[in-house]
């Protein structure tokens, strides 16, 4: 797998945990939200680029991949992208020896994969 393609993933998981993430902030009220975003546009104020526009299609397709996957790959996806733990903390909840490094990537990159296979167009024409 190339460095697009793991990038093409993460952004794909990126987008999901935005759609499935609970964005419930305390001291931020959904009502004050809205009128400052109603005021900035009247401003002509641009966006900031962080607010990319969600794609609930794609985020529903790895939501039904999620599912199938394994526990430890589904746990994996689960603290890093919905939690956005730190991996030390990822690595003591999921059981993972957090030393050396390259534990870690491995079980995060083969997490990455299962969903990416999971996620994936199957032709289920001749597999009736």
């Amino acid at each position: 797998m190339t460095d697009y393609e793991r990038r093409d993933i993460g952004s794909r998981l990126e987008n999901w945990a935005r759609v499935y993430r609970d964005t419930y902030r305390i001291g931020i009220s959904a009502t004050g939200a809205f009128c400052d975003q109603l005021r900035r546009e009247a401003l002509g104020e641009i966006g900031s680029p962080e607010r990319r526009a969600l794609d609930d299609a794609d985020a529903e397709v790895i939501e039904l991949a999620m599912r199938t996957l394994e526990t430890k790959h589904r746990m994996m996806i689960w603290w890093c992208y919905i939690k956005q733990a730190h991996p030390g903390e990822v690595c003591r909840s999921l059981s993972i020896a957090h030393r050396p490094v390259t534990v870690f990537t491995t079980a995060f990159r083969a997490a990455q994969l299962a969903v990416e296979k999971a996620a994936e167009p199957r032709n289920t024409f001749h597999d009736a």
